[in-house]
């Protein structure tokens, strides 16, 4: 994993995004400052893309 001693979530964490707090999602991957989420109710749907200040 790219820059692992400055990632605030590790892979496998689960985590929220600001916009729909109530939508669990598990952290895939971190690569340049991006953090690539799955749903964690349904790993099927497009994952996201999301940067460190948008999770919760």
């Amino acid at each position: 994993m790219e820059n692992d001693n400055k990632t605030k979530y590790k892979e496998g964490d689960k985590v929220f995004t600001k916009v729909n707090p109530t939508v669990p999602l598990i952290v895939r991957r971190f690569y340049k400052e991006i953090y690539y989420c799955t749903y964690a109710e349904d790993p099927e749907k497009k994952e996201l893309a999301l940067f460190e200040r948008e999770i919760i």
